[in-house]
């Protein structure tokens, strides 16, 4: 049996379209098709509802509060009933045709085979040249992590058989839009690799989902499989922020010391002040942005931020304390206040991130 895997979000003008063709093309192939959408604001979701009342072999899974493409694709892969399992995108731009001989090369004994565009036969369509070379560049970039020798692996249309996945699928990371690169990194030795070629098509309706965020979320991935085991990547993310932080540190600091001298000298009272302000704004700086950005995976919400809020300045209490005694200590003697200020605020770095982990964002 084939399961086809559509993840989708905003894709309720194509599925009326797309979803009779692959009834068509898949005709007396025992199958399932499985939309797995992202509660989509256009309601996909209900669309896929409304036909499968029509089609016996459609299921919908809604997903509420969760988003990501390598995700979707996970959890309709755990749901699906078949022994080849294949995905593809919900926009039209995947040939149909090519569906049945995936999951035909998976029978015959590949563990993955992938409609592949960088074969001869295959094509990338109609790109522009800025998202072909953008193409050229992470594809290579990509094709350094894994374990065989293929051309195309970020494709997102492909079939793997359903043992190989429930092998490795705890070793999948669930965040990111390119589920294929991550299966080829983590795929066994000796396991069989094919592609066969297709044509990218162009959309039939909607936008491209390839934003910028995707792909800021694709060089994470690449740190994280290259590096992430000797430096975690959240707390490169971290330190970068904190980097940030230590600019907002001394803009906040150069003002508040302006006002405290008020023509004169900067009094070590005043000094002591204009430090205390700059690492309270620096503090709000550094935590909306790691929760924008370095734990955006447990992103906090409403009340939940509030209270983070509390637990992050807590935490970076005895951060705090460093940074203002190192800073006025070292003012104090004779040090250049921007220099006693930057080397005050890089003191609580490690302690910071710590007590961040433990109390502010719990994973």
């Amino acid at each position: 049996m084939l399961s086809l895997i559509l993840p989708t979000f905003n894709e309720a003008k194509n599925l009326p379209v797309l979803l009779p063709k692959i009834e068509a093309a898949l005709q007396g192939v025992p199958h399932e098709v499985i939309v797995v959408d992202d509660d989509s604001p256009d309601r996909t979701w209900e669309v896929a509802q409304e036909m499968g009342q029509h089609l016996d072999d459609l299921h919908v899974i809604r997903r509420v509060g969760r988003r990501g493409l390598s995700s979707a694709v996970i959890e309709g892969f755990l749901s699906a009933k078949g022994a080849q399992l294949v995905v593809m995108d919900a926009d039209g731009q995947h040939d149909i045709a090519v569906i049945g001989k995936l999951a035909k090369a998976v029978q015959d004994g590949a563990g993955i085979a992938i409609g592949s565009r960088y074969i001869e036969g295959g094509s990338v369509g109609k790109w522009d040249e800025r998202r072909h070379t953008l193409s050229r560049i992470a594809t290579k970039l990509a094709i350094a992590l894994c374990k065989v020798k293929v051309k195309d692996p970020m494709s997102g249309f492909f079939a793997i058989d359903r043992d190989l996945f429930q092998k490795i699928v705890t070793s999948l990371n669930p965040k990111g839009f390119k589920i294929l690169l991550d299966l080829l990194v983590h795929l066994p030795r000796g396991i069989k690799v094919v592609e066969m070629p297709f044509a990218f098509a162009e959309r039939l309706h909607g936008e491209s989902k390839l934003s910028r965020k995707v792909q800021i979320e694709f060089i994470e991935y690449l740190y994280d499989v290259t590096f992430g085991k000797y430096i975690p990547l959240v707390f490169v993310k971290y330190c970068i922020v904190g980097s940030l932080g230590v600019i907002v540190n001394l803009v906040a600091y150069m003002l508040f010391a302006q006002f405290a001298r008020g023509g004169g000298e900067l009094s070590v009272l005043g000094f002591g002040w204009s430090v205390i302000g700059a690492i309270e704004v620096a503090i709000v700086f550094n935590f909306l942005l790691n929760n924008l950005w370095t734990f955006a995976h447990v992103k906090l919400k409403g009340i939940r931020a509030v209270t983070g809020f509390l637990k992050f300045n807590a935490a970076c209490l005895f951060g705090a304390l460093a940074n203002y005694a190192v800073s006025s200590y070292l003012f104090a003697f004779g040090m250049k206040e921007l220099v006693a200020v930057t080397v005050g605020a890089f003191t609580g770095v490690v302690w910071n991130y710590t007590m961040s982990r433990l109390f502010a964002w719990k994973a």
